[in-house]
């Protein structure tokens, strides 16, 4: 008992010795994630109160998805180039009135206008709070910092639709309303207690221990030394003060083969992802499970997160970070893949939680491979181009599962999203190859953790 009491006491130091920014960002991350209802709630509402169609709603989903692609693009930028503060405060503030927009406008089309000028402004936060995390931790805190993100986004997550349902039973504008509250109370967050993380000269970063490697200055190494397989650099990737312009940066990560087919790679993962909120309780209805029975299923994947998420981050730390996110790919081929043979609840549940802890393993480990391989003065901006796979995944997964659910089957889907991750791991095995090219730079170090 003893033991486990320190190992529990070992584990809680980790993140309670997080940097304070850190824990600010997690706490208004929660925030705004518990009130987060007008996207939950928003084909209902225009079908229900606008008297749309459901092939609209279902456009207005994927103008938000193409609203959130721009703005990473643009809030990387920004936070890079005049700061991560100024642009969260932005995109907060900003998302906020673009809410109470929402809540009075009544004519569908203008509804749509508004909803892709508030995933405009809202998703710039992303990756400037993303930077903010890889600015302020070094590379042993990064996963336990991202996976404690990971946790605060998912509570808010699961406390949002009741409360959510509630105010929707009363007036669907109470959504738009308290949404807003939600967002701009992170906005206030960030006002009042979090400061610039932003380098401010060539010396600053995360301090170094004794033999230890700055990681950083190790990705601009290991930049360098990829850039003569990819591209030659375009800006000074030394100097953590260079400021690029959008146009100069992309041209740079786009040079980056190697990190572009990281987040080909993500974009991959995350279409098969999709299909747990997409296809998969549409296959369950026609199976003949009722909507509470796949709600009751469904939310093993949150509380295995909840109670698991830090625990196992903690653990895996010590591991080499490649090892930990090809595992995560393997369960997650083995979920998916073993749902065409699940025809029982507990056989579902089954497939739910291999791919849940796939999920797990993965989650704190792939923004932080993303701060460690960007060069420091396009942090945010790389960190923005990730998050774009997230958003095409959204735009692409989910109609493109539906698609081949409708006309080839299960026996298509289930198998064809394990066999589409099993390829992708083959691809994050030829990106770490060429990773390995920049071993002498230092870059192992940063992408493994010290198995002392």
């Amino acid at each position: 008992m003893r033991f486990l009491t320190a190992a529990a006491r070992n584990m809680l130091r980790h993140y309670t010795q997080l940097p304070a920014t850190v824990h600010l960002l997690c706490f208004g991350s929660f925030i705004n994630r518990a009130g987060t209802f007008v996207m939950l709630f928003l084909t209902i509402y225009l079908t229900q109160q606008l008297g749309t169609g459901k092939a609209f709603a279902s456009y207005c989903i994927g103008v938000f998805g193409f609203g959130s692609v721009v703005s990473s693009l643009i809030g990387g930028q920004l936070a890079d180039q005049f700061g991560r503060r100024s642009t969260m405060l932005l995109a907060l503030f900003g998302g906020a009135t673009a809410l109470l927009a929402l809540s009075v406008v009544r004519n569908p089309w203008a509804f749509m206008g508004v909803l892709f000028l508030f995933a405009l402004i809202i998703e710039m936060y992303r990756p400037a709070s993303s930077a903010m995390i890889g600015d302020v931790t070094t590379p042993d805190q990064r996963p336990h910092a991202f996976g404690l993100l990971y946790i605060a986004v998912n509570l808010g997550f699961a406390v949002a639709p009741p409360i959510g349902g509630l105010l929707a039973s009363q007036s669907f504008l109470w959504l738009f309303w308290v949404d807003a509250l939600t967002t701009a109370m992170y906005g206030v967050v960030v006002l009042l207690l979090i400061h610039e993380t932003r380098p401010r000269s060539a010396t600053h970063g995360v301090a170094s221990g004794p033999g230890e490697i700055d990681c950083d200055s190790t990705p601009v190494a290991a930049a360098e030394a990829l850039a003569s397989l990819d591209a030659p650099p375009t800006i000074d990737v030394r100097n953590p003060r260079a400021k690029a312009s959008m146009s100069t940066a992309l041209r740079h990560i786009s040079g980056d083969w190697t990190f572009l087919l990281y987040c080909f790679c993500n974009l991959l993962t995350n279409m098969v992802f999709m299909q747990a909120f997409a296809t998969l309780p549409l296959y369950l209805t026609e199976m003949g499970f009722t909507t509470k029975e796949f709600a009751m299923m469904i939310c093993i994947n949150g509380i295995l997160i909840v109670v698991f998420q830090l625990p196992l981050t903690h653990l895996l730390n010590r591991f080499n970070r490649v090892y930990v996110l090809l595992c995560g790919e393997l369960l997650l081929a083995l979920g998916f893949g073993l749902t065409v043979f699940a025809d029982t609840a507990l056989l579902i549940v089954g497939t739910i939680v291999l791919w849940t802890f796939g999920e797990i393993l993965q989650a704190p480990y792939k923004p932080t491979i993303v701060a460690e391989m960007a060069p420091v003065p396009l942090r945010a901006r790389y960190m923005g181009i990730f998050n774009i796979s997230h958003s095409l995944s959204l735009m692409i997964g989910a109609p493109l599962g539906g698609e081949i659910l409708a006309r080839f089957g299960p026996s298509v889907l289930w198998p064809g999203c394990g066999a589409l991750l099993l390829c992708t791991m083959g691809l994050y095995l030829v990106m770490f190859r060429r990773l390995s090219i920049a071993n002498a730079f230092g870059l192992s170090h940063c992408i493994s953790a010290d198995t002392d």
